[in-house]
């Protein structure tokens, strides 16, 4: 019996540090290993889809401003339904907070 080999773990896979766009607060991403990259939570194009916002992170603050205090601004922005519906999870069980 094969066993696969496993991806090794490099120092290349430790959090990396980024900037938050809106508040310039310096914050770390996450790497998730099943995925073989970094979180998407705080990828800014991940969320609005727009090529414009390609390298762009924001802050769990920032995303939590967003969703809480500007919903027009959130609904214009997050325009895909299933992201929406995923951005209300993340907040309400803590994933984001």
């Amino acid at each position: 019996m094969k066993t696969k080999k496993k991806k090794p773990i490099s120092p290349l896979n430790s959090p990396k540090e980024v900037q938050c766009f809106q508040c310039q607060k310096t914050f770390s991403l996450t790497f998730v290993v099943p995925k073989w990259d970094y979180s998407s939570k705080n990828n800014w194009d991940y969320w609005t889809e727009k090529e414009e916002n390609k390298g762009k992170y924001i802050c769990n603050d920032c995303l939590l401003d967003l969703y809480y205090n500007h919903k027009k601004e959130y609904w214009k922005l997050v325009t895909n339904l299933r992201k929406r519906q995923q951005m209300r999870t993340y907040v309400y069980d803590g994933t984001i907070s």
